[in-house]
């Protein structure tokens, strides 16, 4: 300080210019005035970097949770009987608890329905085993089952099949399977006892199946599950 920096007894404003870097760039201030605050700096950079990638693993993990099932609807090719459309997705009216269609030898051997399948199966000459077979296709068992196009119970009868088969409460598990017996009994008397072309028609209507001369693709999965439950059911009894 000179007195040339001093007027009347106080100080001016001293002309100090600011400290520049990067000597190559002129003009360039530098926003870091410490190396301590440099590695702070650095500091939070990583921490952000950290913050980051957890997200993103979280974020991966919370997918894969929903792809692997969480919703309530499903994907099924389970029947409706004459004359309908074939549905295509499935609601599953269980309350508080989900069911799971299992075909070890001990979840096959009874059924919550056992009496009415066997009083179904003499009444109308079909075999139990078919009909335990299509029931679990259908709905596992699920009295209260109402899918997506409105079909309803154990064996999945759509409002109008089932008052034309005399079921009065389609949620009645006994009127629903004699109404599923008397429909399945019609399609196998309808194809000379073919199986496959009687679950069909169960499955997507037996206008579909007249329609394309045969089986329709769309029951190809559905006929293979019930035909494979059906051999468990056997296979069960036999144990």
């Amino acid at each position: 300080m000179t007195a040339n920096n001093i007027t009347d007894g106080k100080v001016q404003a001293l002309p100090i210019k600011p400290l520049k870097t990067h000597a190559g760039e002129a003009g360039r201030r530098s926003s870091i005035t410490s190396f301590d605050d440099m590695l702070k700096a650095q500091g939070r950079t990583k921490s952000t970097k950290t913050s980051a990638v957890k997200h993103l693993d979280y974020s991966a993990d919370t997918s894969k949770l929903d792809r692997t099932g969480s919703s309530r609807t499903t994907s099924s090719a389970s029947g409706t009987s004459t004359g309908q459309s074939q549905k295509t997705n499935r609601t599953v009216s269980t309350g508080s608890t989900s069911t799971k269609r299992t075909t070890s030898a001990s979840s096959m051997k009874t059924t919550p329905y056992d009496s009415y399948f066997k009083k179904a199966a003499k009444k109308y000459g079909v075999s139990e085993s078919l009909l335990k077979a299509i029931a679990k296709a259908e709905s596992n068992f699920n009295e209260r089952d109402v899918s997506s196009s409105g079909a309803m119970g154990v064996m999945q009868l759509m409002p109008d099949t089932a008052r034309g088969l005399g079921v009065e409460d389609p949620f009645d598990p006994e009127q629903n399977i004699m109404g599923g017996a008397k429909c399945i009994a019609s399609k196998l008397k309808e194809y000379n006892g073919d199986v496959k072309l009687a679950l069909a028609a169960y499955n997507a209507g037996s206008g579909t199946v007249r329609r394309v001369g045969g089986i329709p693709s769309q029951c190809r999965s559905y006929i293979k599950k019930v035909l494979s439950y059906q051999k468990a059911f056997e296979t069960a009894k036999k144990v």
